[in-house]
């Protein structure tokens, strides 16, 4: 014989050996002497601690007695002083608030440079793409499909 199925052999005999075992001592063993695996925690009398009302308004929150004040600050939202002094209609309100908001907008971006001369937009990218790089008065682009590269 192999040495392999001595192996095999004489590893499911060491198996049914063990698992006879673990299952009469799991029948006949003693039961109850086990330290229990969980642990205890005194939480004290849940009657001590009262919970706290907390409630929200515009310009704040109360957390029991005491009073927070906040100041909300939205991107989108005017505050109410900037629709009054907007007064006229409410489109050129909208009008000047949608300037101020692409004003605030234009402070955050950043500078940026084109590095193609000659940009492509995505309908004349896609027409190239079609015609195998061949576009009308300008220069054809080099077109390589991915089959060639296989």
């Amino acid at each position: 014989m192999k040495s392999y199925f001595i192996f095999i052999i004489v590893l499911t005999a060491v198996y049914v050996i063990y698992y006879a075992v673990i299952i009469v001592q799991d029948l006949y063993g003693k039961k109850g002497t086990d330290k229990p695996k969980e642990e205890v925690f005194d939480l004290g009398d849940p009657e001590e601690e009262q919970s706290v009302t907390v409630t929200e308004s515009d310009t704040g929150f109360h957390v029991g007695d005491e009073q927070y004040e906040t100041e909300v600050v939205s991107a989108v939202m005017p505050a109410p002083q900037e629709t009054e002094r907007a007064g006229g209609t409410g489109k050129t309100a909208m009008e000047e608030k949608l300037e101020r908001l692409k004003a605030r907008m234009e402070e955050q971006m950043e500078e940026t440079t084109p590095y193609l001369s000659d940009a492509f937009t995505d309908e004349e990218l896609y027409r190239a793409m079609i015609a195998k790089g061949k576009t009308d008065n300008r220069p054809e682009l080099e077109w390589k499909p991915l089959k060639d590269r296989l």
